[in-house]
C-alpha cells in the first residue's frame, strides 16, 4: 500500500532505528476508527528520532485518545508530539526547483487488495424494499456503543445484504424504464478516448469496453454531470493491470494533472460476508469502480483550491478529509443509480474491500454476464 511506502520514505534514514511500519499503520487505522475527530497524524523525524505530530492539545482534549496514540507510539520507540503550529504563524516552504508532489497514497477504491479469479438463507428483505433497504443503510458493520464498567465499550455487529436474487428481481422491474441519452454518451465517449493513454501492451479490449461504459454513463444524469465537470480538465487514464488508483500531479500551489489508473476488467466486494459471492449489493462492477476514482479527480482538480488546503499535495500519513468526502459523494452517487435501476449498489463509510476480477467491465465480480 502506498501510504506504507509514505510513512517508510519518512523514516528511511533513520539508522539502527528499524520500525514495522505495515504494522503501525494498522495500529494507526485501529486508533483513528476509535477516534476519528482528532484524524490529524503527521510522520515526521525530530531530531534524528522517528516522530509523529498529532492533533493541537490532544492531550488535553482527549485524554483517552492521547493515551492509546501513546501506548502505539511507546511501543515502536515512537516520539509522539502534540501540534504547536499556530495558525497565523507561517510555514516554512521547502521550495525546490520543478518541485512536484504525486499522490500515491492508495487513494483507490480500498485499503487492502486481494486479487481472486473467482469471484441464502434468512428471511431477508423483499424485492420492493431492496433499494431503499441499500440506500438507508450506511455499512455492513454497525457500530453500537454501550457503558461497562463505567467505561465506553464498542461493538461491532454485521449487517446482512438482500440475496443476489432479490437484488435481481428489483432490477428487472426498473431495467426496461431506462434510456440512454445518446448525445450524453457521444461526449462521455469523447471524453474517455481522449483522456485514455495508450501504452504497449495495453489489453484490446479496453477501447470496446470504454464504449460500453460510455453507453452505461449515460443512462444516469449524475454520471453524466460528473463526466461533464471532468471534461474540461487534464485528467488522463493509464491502464495498470489489477489496479486503481488516483494520482495528483503539481505543486503545493496547483494541481496540474489526475492521473487514474485502471483496469476495466476488476472490480470490488466492498461487503466482505460469505453470502456475497456474485451479489451487486456486496461488489462493483469496475465501470462503477471507475466512477469512485473519478470522484477523486473531481475533488483534486475540480475542487483543487480545497483539496490543497485540506493537505492534499503534502505527504501525509493518511488524507481523511479527502478520503471521507470521497466516500459520501460515492455513497450519493451510488444511491442515485440505484434509484434510477433498481441494482442495489453497496453503502459504506470507509475504504475497505477485496479487488475482484469481473468477466466484463459492466460486470459484477463472480457473474459471468452483465445484469
Amino acid at each position: 500500500m502506498d501510504f506504507i511506502k509514505t510513512v517508510n520514505h519518512v523514516y528511511r534514514d533513520l539508522g539502527q532505528q528499524n520500525i514495522n511500519v505495515p504494522a503501525l499503520v494498522d495500529e494507526l487505522k485501529s486508533w483513528f476508527f476509535l477516534f476519528p475527530q482528532y484524524r490529524f497524524l503527521h510522520p515526521c523525524v525530530i531530531e534524528g528520532k522517528a516522530s509523529l505530530v498529532c492533533h493541537a492539545q490532544l492531550s488535553t482534549l482527549s485524554p483517552d485518545a492521547f493515551s492509546a496514540l501513546s501506548k502505539i507510539t511507546d511501543q515502536y520507540a515512537i516520539f509522539l508530539k502534540e501540534d504547536t503550529r499556530s495558525a497565523n504563524k507561517p510555514h516554512a516552504s521547502n521550495r525546490r526547483t520543478n518541485a512536484v508532489v504525486v499522490l500515491g497514497f492508495c487513494l483507490g477504491i480500498i485499503s487492502t487488495p486481494v486479487l481472486s479469479r473467482e469471484s441464502s438463507n434468512a428471511n431477508l428483505a423483499t424485492p420492493s424494499k431492496v433499494t431503499t433497504q441499500l440506500i438507508e443503510k450506511s455499512n455492513h458493520i454497525s457500530v453500537q456503543r454501550r457503558l461497562k464498567n463505567g467505561k465506553q465499550v464498542i461493538s461491532l455487529r454485521h449487517v446482512r445484504p438482500p440475496s443476489a436474487e432479490d437484488v435481481l428481481n428489483t432490477y428487472k422491474l426498473k431495467k426496461n424504464l431506462q434510456t440512454v441519452d445518446r448525445q450524453a454518451e457521444h461526449k462521455i465517449l469523447s471524453f474517455l478516448k481522449q483522456a485514455y493513454q495508450y501504452q504497449a501492451g495495453d489489453p484490446p479490449a479496453i477501447r470496446t469496453d470504454l464504449q460500453k461504459i460510455a453507453s452505461y454513463y449515460a443512462q444516469y444524469p449524475e454520471v453524466v454531470e460528473l463526466i461533464s465537470e471532468l471534461s474540461t480538465k487534464n485528467v488522463q487514464l493509464k491502464y495498470k493491470k489489477g489496479h486503481w488508483q488516483a494520482q495528483a500531479l503539481g505543486t503545493q500551489y496547483a494541481v496540474e494533472k489526475v492521473t487514474v489508473l485502471f483496469d476495466t476488467r476488476v472490480g470490488a466486494q466492498l461487503w466482505l460476508q460469505s453470502d456475497c459471492k456474485a451479489n451487486p449489493a456486496c461488489n462493483i462492477t469496475p465501470a462503477d469502480a471507475l466512477l469512485h476514482e473519478f470522484l477523486h479527480a473531481k475533488l483534486m482538480i475540480v475542487d483543487s483550491e480545497q483539496f490543497i488546503k485540506n493537505g492534499g499535495m503534502k505527504p501525509t500519513l493518511y488524507l481523511f478529509d479527502h478520503e471521507k468526502e470521497v466516500i459520501e459523494q460515492e455513497n450519493n452517487l451510488y444511491s442515485q443509480m440505484t434509484k434510477e435501476d433498481g441494482l442495489a449498489r453497496p453503502i459504506r463509510h470507509r475504504h475497505n474491500g477485496n479487488l475482484l476480477y469481473a468477466s466484463c467491465a459492466l460486470c459484477v465480480p463472480g457473474h459471468k454476464e452483465q445484469y
